[in-house]
């Protein structure tokens, strides 16, 4: 996966963050995949797309592999 400025966080700070922030670039604060979630304030609609795609195939890829 390239580089994104998502941060890794836990489900804790996610709640905070969805709590206590009303202002980012594109309007999305946090994202979660799976069990994971992301602080996504600072970056763009396009930069958290390009990054959703990319959870989407590593995702893709894995299950591949499990198969």
């Amino acid at each position: 996966m390239r580089y994104h400025k998502a941060v890794e966080i836990t489900k804790l700070e996610a709640d905070h963050i969805i709590a206590t922030t009303r202002a980012s670039l594109a309007g999305a604060v946090v994202i979660s995949n799976g069990k994971k979630w992301f602080d996504v304030r600072g970056m763009t609609r396009a930069e958290i797309e390009a990054f959703a795609a990319d959870l989407a195939r590593s995702d893709i890829v894995q299950e591949t592999r499990s198969h």
